[in-house]
């Protein structure tokens, strides 16, 4: 059943409306199938994350329950049914009649717990309406070094368990606990096979939660679960919103900050985990940062500059990959680590918060000197393994090669530090003479991947991710030659659902028979900002149908693999929620439609060519609300109107009042 879009929150009219998605809050994240059980349950503790999911179900039948929840109507048992059921990044909502009683059921993540919620909206006949869940108790999963303690029944406070994990030589212990808002009782089949745990009195309203580690105040889980909702609420309706006509779209990239926004761990600021099923991750947490920047909120991002840099090796540098109790598993290349300071002039340029700017000024700074220090012995650029793709070597590089992915990082950087310090002029104009001498073919009009330092010879590949685009510097390198890159990208890299990785009908495409041939939204951004600057305009109709595929399936995707002539048969992981996804695709369409630059003394617009309307609402710059909107006009020039005012497409900070209309009229004729 197709999904709708009312007030930009996905809604299955009829049914669970997905044949499965993922919803994610904190530390925690669920699985739910097509049948309305949960198939698998995530947590981020003390635990290695590898061993984070701890139960699991059946994606396919319904036979296996995994907390599934029932309705008791006097004492017959229905499982909630599903009707007009909205998907949120953390849970769902949804209602049905039974017997004539309406209902209102829910499962709602927050950060450490999964609650269930039953509420009885109407009852005229006055029915005894009860609640229970029911478990298999054979759905703890099993790894290497754990212990999975059984059940334990509480009386009438439910289930209690512990999972144990051997850590070296140290047990680490995670604590299941199952409970209710009323009293309960606890029934057996065949020992451990299955439980039964239902409330014993009638009532209006009853949630069960699964908390991890912590125990919920039963008492405040109605106030905690509306706080939930109505905060998301908000920031849907109330944050960056867009408006393109096409409700699909409008609603993936409404929801993008929210999604992402729920992967905040509240009780570690700054860690941000990079999907329902992965941990705390370097650039894929960091990486297009702005989407939060330009929706106000700016605070994650500040304490992401703080969690950064706390837990960075004084050798090693930026953490790429972190341990669960944030100690440094591994980093990348000190040109790859430039994100950081890249991520720290975007946050300046959108906030004007020098206190923070001063604050890691000089940690960016070292950055930037350590990846200039790692420089090639023919040039200025810098050496090191790409940090992306996942197996660079099946593309011959190895690790002092000079790459252009890690090049584009630095050359952004320097770019960045040079505006916010000065000084660097000479030292950036070097680095981007050798970065079109080295990483240029002329012969293709596009770059190469690699090059080796040995003897500076191109490694013929040619990724549409090379040039990383994360500021308003990613274009600059070759930009007299961005109609050249632009066709290269259009004609090799543009399928109907993504931009390949490498063209097909080159060297790469498919090297390591996966990735290489794939979609990864996290790295598109510069495909868009190409086509922007071409003014390409058929280009918002490919974007439009790019994410309308993925989102039609609640998805936004870490990657869709795609190597035939037809379609593939289905979307890698549906209802996946990778951040890097969200983030880029809500980046993506700024700066696709409106060529949006922002810099430390303004911002900068370029329209797209397009009279199609597209309106973006709830954009936020240095405190400053501004609505920006795309429309027609019977006129024979483009006009950019501030506050009724024609202005040039730079805007100055001084040109903008506290709220701020930008209607910028494109010819239509």
């Amino acid at each position: 059943m197709p999904l709708e879009y009312p007030s930009f929150i996905p809604t299955s009219p009829h049914g669970f409306g997905l044949g499965n998605t993922h919803y994610v809050s904190g530390r925690v994240s669920a699985c739910v199938a097509r049948h309305g059980g949960l198939y698998g349950i995530r947590y981020y503790g003390k635990q290695p994350h590898a061993k984070s999911l701890l139960l699991a179900a059946s994606i396919e039948s319904g036979f296996s329950k995994l907390f599934r929840l029932q309705v008791l109507i006097d004492d017959r048992a229905y499982f909630p049914e599903f009707n007009q059921t909205q998907h949120t990044p953390f849970g769902y909502l949804s209602q049905c009649t039974l017997e004539g009683v309406k209902l209102h059921h829910s499962l709602i993540l927050d950060q450490n717990v999964i609650f269930q919620r039953i509420q009885v909206i109407e009852n005229p006949a006055q029915r005894k309406v009860r609640a229970r869940v029911i478990l298999h108790g054979h759905l703890r999963t099993q790894a290497t070094d754990r212990v999975n303690e059984d059940w334990e029944v509480l009386g009438e406070d439910g289930l209690r368990a512990r999972t144990i994990d051997e850590v070296g030589n140290n047990p680490v212990e995670t604590t299941l606990e199952l409970g209710a808002t009323q009293t309960l009782r606890t029934q057996t089949r065949k020992g451990t096979f299955k439980y039964y745990i239902e409330t014993t009195e009638p009532a209006d309203s009853v949630s069960f939660y699964l908390a991890f580690n912590h125990r919920p105040n039963p008492s405040k889980i109605d106030d905690r679960i509306e706080r939930k909702m109505a905060n998301y609420k908000a920031s849907l309706l109330g944050g960056l919103h867009f408006d393109s006509g096409n409700r699909c779209l409008d609603s993936a990239l409404s929801n993008a900050v929210p999604t992402v926004c729920s992967l905040a761990l509240e009780d570690t600021p700054g860690a941000i985990r990079a999907s329902q099923s992965y941990w705390v991750w370097g650039w894929d947490s960091m990486v297009h940062a702005e989407a939060w920047l330009w929706s106000g909120h700016t605070r994650l991002v500040r304490e992401m500059l703080e969690f950064c840099q706390n837990t960075a090796d004084p050798e090693k540098g930026v953490a790429h990959a972190l341990h669960s109790d944030f100690s440094l598993q591994y980093s990348m290349a000190p040109s790859a680590q430039c994100l950081y300071v890249v991520m720290l002039y975007n946050y300046f340029a959108a906030t004007g918060d020098q206190t923070t700017l001063d604050k890691h000024l000089p940690f960016a700074r070292s950055i930037v000197e350590k990846a200039g220090a790692a420089r090639s012995k023919h040039n200025s650029l810098s050496i090191g393994m790409g940090f992306f793709p996942d197996h660079p070597e099946e593309l011959e590089q190895k690790d002092n090669d000079i790459s252009l992915i890690n090049n584009s990082l630095y050359f952004q950087a320097l770019s960045a530090i040079n505006e916010l310090c000065g000084g660097y002029d000479q030292e950036l104009s070097t680095l981007k003479a050798d970065m079109e001498s080295v990483l240029w073919d002329s012969d293709r009009d596009y770059w190469v991947d690699s090059a080796d330092e040995s003897d500076l010879s191109q490694r013929k590949y040619y990724p549409a991710y090379g040039q990383l685009y994360v500021s308003p510097f990613g274009t600059l390198p070759k930009a007299e030659a961005t109609q050249q890159i632009g066709k290269f990208l259009r004609e090799n890299s543009l399928f109907e659902h993504g931009i390949y990785m490498f063209p097909r009908s080159l060297p790469g495409f498919m090297a390591d028979g996966n990735q290489l041939g794939a979609y990864y939204p996290s790295v598109d951004r510069y495909y868009w900002n190409i086509m922007n600057r071409c003014g390409d305009q058929q280009s918002a109709e490919d974007f439009e149908r790019i994410v309308t595929h993925f989102w039609a399936e609640h998805t936004y995707p870490e990657g869709l693999t795609h190597e035939t002539e037809n379609e593939d048969p289905a979307t890698d992981n549906p209802g996946c929620k990778q951040a890097f996804a969200a983030r880029s695709w809500c980046c993506d369409a700024i700066e696709l439609h409106f060529g949006l630059q922002v810099r430390l003394d303004g911002f900068t617009l370029n329209p797209l060519p397009s009279s199609k309307p597209f309106h973006i609402s709830g954009l936020i710059l240095r405190h400053k609300r501004i609505s920006v909107q795309r429309v027609p006009s019977p006129g024979t020039e483009l006009r950019i109107v501030l506050n009724q005012a024609v202005v040039d497409s730079h805007i100055t900070w001084d040109q903008l009042k506290d709220e701020n209309t930008l209607i910028i009229e494109i010819p239509s004729t």
